[in-house]
């Protein structure tokens, strides 16, 4: 268990010393201050109040860096999310097959499964790392313009959820979402995964996945699919917004994401069919 920790961590270090990395938490740091420069000189703030004020008398307490920081990373997360999540998950095998890695670190006497298991824990655990790194700039982008204090306006209205709490529940419910979104997107990485254990070029894969989660995310946005959304992973991924209502339906959630982890299960099994049955020596 020992060693496999450890080659966990050489994996871990492996990914993180390539520059392409560090463009998802790059950009997403850039695009949360336009957001929130834009939503400040286009009077969200006024808006925001129209929509607080109906639901309680003190509707200032609750425009505050907290409920900012939820609203940026509402507008930010899929699309952002999925392309740097599939960038990276779609590079992990095919890019290092592609170099020729793979055929050295197959020489030495380590299983295909392993090795691939190890890789695509690495792929998720940068998953959820970099969703938790949105939600926390956020969060200190949030602070640096509304200070610390005040309430917390939880908004989803694609899932009928308004919710209003004080300042420490506001920010346990926060963290929560953050990490319950970072397990959801997983998701979206093992799909790029998958696709990276074909012998295809790393492009083809994290376009491939991409592709995918856009499709899937356009048909649950567009209502077409109303009566059969239980088939799109968008649908289960956005139960992670459930954890912000007042009382949070817990089997909805384990459901999901219960559909979420057979789906990965699905495509980690398969791709490493896919990788087993490979030619990587010669």
């Amino acid at each position: 268990m020992t060693l496999f920790l450890q080659q966990w961590y050489g994996e871990l270090l492996k990914l993180f010393a390539r520059k392409r990395t560090y463009i998802g938490f790059g950009v997403f740091s850039v695009l949360q201050v336009v957001i929130l420069i834009m939503l400040k000189t286009m009077g969200f703030e006024k808006w925001m109040a129209k929509v607080i004020a109906p639901q309680t008398e003190s509707f200032e307490y609750y425009i505050s860096g907290l409920t900012l920081a939820f609203i940026v990373v509402k507008l930010a997360v899929f699309i952002l999310g999925g392309i740097y999540l599939t960038l990276v998950a779609g590079d992990i095998v095919a890019k290092e097959a592609e170099d020729g890695h793979l055929r050295l670190l197959l020489a030495r006497p380590v299983s295909r499964f392993r090795l691939l298991l190890l890789k695509y824990l690495t792929a998720s655990t940068y998953a959820v790392l970099l969703i938790l790194f949105l939600f926390f700039v956020a969060f200190l982008l949030g602070i640096a313009m509304k200070g610390l204090g005040g309430g917390f306006f939880a908004f989803a209205p694609e899932i009928n959820v308004v919710a209003f709490y004080d300042w420490g529940p506001g920010i346990q419910r926060y963290m929560l979402a953050g990490l319950m979104l970072g397990l959801g997107m997983t998701t979206i990485s093992s799909i790029a995964f998958f696709l990276s254990c074909f012998p295809i070029k790393p492009a083809a894969a994290t376009i491939g996945a991409l592709s995918y989660a856009l499709v899937d995310m356009i048909l649950r946005e567009s209502r077409f699919m109303e009566s059969h959304e239980y088939l799109l992973l968008t649908k289960h991924i956005g139960v992670w917004a459930r954890v912000v209502a007042e009382t949070i339906d817990w089997p909805i959630i384990a459901r999901s994401y219960a559909v979420l982890f057979a789906v990965n299960v699905t495509l980690f099994t398969l791709g490493y069919a896919v990788f087993e049955s490979r030619d990587l020596k010669s």
